[in-house]
């Protein structure tokens, strides 16, 4: 058995669970017209998290990815110039509908911003969300934890044909030793036994979930809301809320229910 084990169903889909935040402009000006726009490497991403409890499905990120987009907004001095969409094919919009959660009396609040989503928009694009009426809290023993996320220096345009491109940008995969089960925020740290062949920075990460797994199953730990390389790049940190299901279901109860809409 693995010193580290990842449980196989999360091994060969480690990004069923999330997908990419991308905040994008609406509309570009081409050679003589006006065109629908594919989100843009040169604009930051986040990470989404998708989770249900109950008939209700949610979607979590971190609450500096939506102050982002805001800012982007107020810096065009157009509402209407930007909006945060997942990657599928680059239309599928995410509505800034997010709060950013209380925690316990006298704690800062968690970088976490979460918002209702319509659970259609999570299986069109081919993405599951945790089920936390169903899934473990992390294991008092568990030393270890799995991080995944898009980084944004990632991003590039994926060319087509003469008519356009595709942004494309891959996942990673962390996998890292925790000194003990995490209570409150908490980090991960790993080696790489070589050098990336790209310099990364893991800005675009936040928002991603941190797995713990066994074996045989896993479940959710955290979120992601910084990672970073260490020197020469040789050297990866993690920086994460913790988010278990108990935490999450909290940050839910938080949340204004919604009518069940036909848009994200």
């Amino acid at each position: 058995m693995s010193e580290f084990p990842i449980a196989e169903r999360l091994h060969k889909n480690a990004g069923i669970h999330c997908a990419t935040l991308a905040v994008t402009q609406n509309v570009v000006i081409g050679p003589g017209w006006l065109q629908l726009a594919q989100p843009d490497a040169a604009l930051r991403n986040g990470t989404l998290t998708f989770v249900k409890s109950g008939s209700r499905t949610f979607c979590i990120t971190c609450a500096h990815v939506v102050q982002h987009y805001r800012d982007v907004l107020a810096a065009s001095g157009d509402p209407h110039s930007h909006t945060m969409r997942t990657m599928l094919n680059g239309f599928h919009v995410i509505f800034d509908c997010f709060i950013q959660p209380s925690t316990h009396q006298g704690e800062s609040l968690p970088d976490v911003a979460i918002r209702e989503i319509n659970p259609d928009h999570i299986a069109h694009i081919g993405k599951e969300a945790i089920d936390l009426d169903v899934m473990k809290e992390p294991p008092d023993d568990i030393r270890h934890a799995y991080a995944v996320g898009f980084p944004e220096k990632l991003k590039y345009h994926k060319h087509e044909d003469a008519s356009g491109y595709r942004v494309s940008l891959p996942q990673i995969e962390i996998l890292a030793e925790l000194p003990r089960r995490p209570e409150r925020r908490f980090s991960m740290f790993s080696n790489l036994e070589e050098k990336p062949a790209l310099d990364i920075d893991y800005s675009g990460m936040s928002g991603g979930p941190i797995f713990w797994s066994t074996e045989h199953e896993y479940g959710i730990l955290g979120i992601i809301y910084e990672g970073g390389p260490g020197e020469g790049n040789q050297t990866i940190f993690v920086y994460g809320e913790i988010a278990t299901p108990a935490v999450i279901r909290n940050w839910i109860s938080q949340c204004p229910a919604r009518p069940v809409l036909h848009s994200a």
